[in-house]
């Protein structure tokens, strides 16, 4: 057996982002009646490009996770000329949904079963420590890993090498032991090439790769990880 560990990213790879952000954000309108006003669609339009910019300037900005969501509720009801003043509170609504929300990317669940007799199991995240861990508790797979390392709390982001040596330290493996899957070429296999790690590219969408993307391993299905490792 080559691998003594394999790594997971989390978002998109693990976890449903996409239907969690979705649901909850969609539970937070009602919770505060805006679903009266608004369409889905027309908030989400407005919402989406605002939330994603202040989360990628949030390390420049010093912003935490708070604050980017409360910016981006206000801008968004602004930009949408909706008088609305509790945007504080709907973002503790939207996150304390989001933190217990449990959706899954497919056969998650069983693919880590089959591996956890074989392999030691890890995960890197550059996401909130405090959703990531309750999200993986509240989805029943918590148990099967047995190192987190999450980028805010440890102050490193992927595509850093940093987190991975973390990783790696914590797991107590060489990086020609240890497999990192992950849905990202920018963060995932950037990361992971610089950390000297083999990757697996968990292409869900049938992304069309370039040819100099040339990950160890691309898969569809979570499941066939059973094929190689």
């Amino acid at each position: 057996m080559r691998y003594k560990a394999i790594i997971f990213d989390l978002d998109h790879t693990l976890l449903d982002y996409s239907q969690s952000e979705r649901n909850c954000l969609q539970q937070a309108l009602e919770h505060y009646r805006l679903h009266e006003e608004l369409t889905w669609e027309e908030f989400w339009g407005t919402y989406g490009p605002i939330n994603f910019t202040y989360w990628m300037n949030r390390t420049q900005s010093n912003h935490n996770i708070w604050q980017v969501l409360e910016h981006s509720f206000t801008d968004t009801f602004v930009r949408l000329n909706r008088e609305f003043h509790q945007c504080r509170e709907i973002s503790e609504t939207y996150w304390g949904l989001f933190c217990s929300s449990n959706h899954m990317e497919p056969n998650a669940d069983l693919i880590l079963e089959l591996l956890q007799s074989s392999f030691t199991l890890g995960v890197i995240s550059n996401g909130i420590g405090e959703a990531q861990r309750k999200r993986l508790t509240s989805a029943g797979l918590s148990h099967y890993f047995q190192s987190f390392i999450i980028s805010d709390e440890v102050n490193c982001w992927k595509p850093d090498p940093k987190i991975f040596e973390l990783a790696l330290q914590d797991l107590m493996v060489g990086p020609d032991e240890v497999l990192y899957i992950g849905d990202s070429l920018a963060d995932d296999y950037e990361g992971a090439s610089r950390a000297g790690i083999d990757f697996c590219y968990y292409n869900r969408r049938d992304t069309p790769l370039s040819d100099h993307q040339r990950p160890a391993y691309i898969i569809k299905d979570l499941m066939e990880i059973k094929d190689f490792v």
